[in-house]
């Protein structure tokens, strides 16, 4: 009996590692991506993204419609098939670009956000806030909320970002 258990339990520790190293795995290989983006590359990933959102889920996306494309990226974002939609052969976790380049663009046109080229290569944005700046990065946004993030976590971080000036303005000098 003792014997059955512990191969029982070794057999579900080795799968649970297997599948941590896995993803890990995974991680890096998005992450290498994600270094390897370039300023021309994201027009192309934003189009792709709003292409393949209309032609798998029939919904249109629209960089002039914060509200619509901030609930449609929200609501799809945590849905198996959203994610799918962009798979490619040798990439699963290929989504994060195109999604990440979306987010980016929708909050360039919103929040004022400027793209740049990260130090550590990739890209990452500048938002004006109260005569300073904040760094944000969305493809990493993307990357988090498909790993760790509660749904709606995304619709919070556009509107955020959208209306972080407003906030700032707020507190106290």
């Amino acid at each position: 009996m003792w014997l059955w258990l512990f191969t029982v339990v070794l057999v579900i520790i080795t799968v649970f590692l297997w599948g941590l190293r896995r993803l890990r795995r995974s991680v890096r290989e998005v992450q290498k991506a994600i270094a390897k983006v370039t300023p021309s590359d994201i027009r192309n990933l934003s189009d792709e993204c709003q292409q393949v959102v209309f032609a798998k889920f029939s919904e249109r996306l629209s960089l002039n419609d914060l509200e619509g494309s901030a609930t449609i990226l929200s609501k799809r974002i945590d849905d198996q098939s959203f994610k799918s939609a962009f798979m490619k052969d040798d990439f699963w976790w290929y989504y994060v670009l195109p999604i990440g380049a979306y987010l980016g663009e929708l909050l360039r046109v919103h929040a004022n956000a400027e793209w740049k080229t990260s130090e550590e290569g990739g890209m990452e944005m500048t938002l004006s806030v109260k005569g300073g700046t904040a760094t944000i990065f969305p493809f990493e946004k993307i990357l988090k909320q498909a790993s760790s993030g509660a749904k709606g976590d995304l619709y919070a971080y556009i509107k955020t970002a959208v209306g972080l000036d407003a906030v700032v303005e707020k507190l106290p000098a």
